[in-house]
């Protein structure tokens, strides 16, 4: 088993790098939107990032395909819109997907396992040592 202070610096390492990466993403994300057109080309959806319709736009033709039709074909416009911008999101948040309790395991077990306890109460005793040692705030 590894030392908890060890694996808790693992793991600020992990949430360090992973703020890194998430800087600057609001922005590439409110700028994200999917478009496409349904198979006939007579309607065409765009989304953004949430998948929220933001457009909608019809050729003047399509008025004359029914109700159902014209419905059907929103609909497709609409998935496939979605669908493009599910691609852009997952190509611009690629490898952030990092679980963040994968390393927790090591430092307090698994659940039933009792013994993680002596070592959670360990590493907040050292924690509690290396904050008194620590500099006040300024005054």
């Amino acid at each position: 088993m590894s030392d908890p202070l060890s694996a808790f610096d693992a793991l600020a390492g992990r949430l360090a790098d992973i703020e890194r990466r998430f800087a600057g993403l609001t922005d590439d994300l409110d700028e994200l939107s999917g478009t496409a057109t349904d198979d006939s080309g007579l309607v065409s959806a765009t989304v953004d990032a949430t998948g929220e319709l933001t457009d909608l736009s019809f050729a003047p033709t399509a008025l004359r395909v029914g109700t159902e039709d014209l419905a059907a074909m929103v609909l497709q416009a609409y998935r496939q819109a979605r669908a493009a911008a599910t691609e852009q999101l997952s190509e611009r948040t690629e490898g952030l997907d990092a679980t963040l309790g994968a390393g927790l395991n090591g430092i307090f077990g698994t659940p039933g396992d009792f013994a993680s306890l002596g070592r959670l109460e360990e590493a907040m005793g050292r924690l509690g040592r290396l904050d008194g040692r620590l500099a006040g705030p300024p005054a």
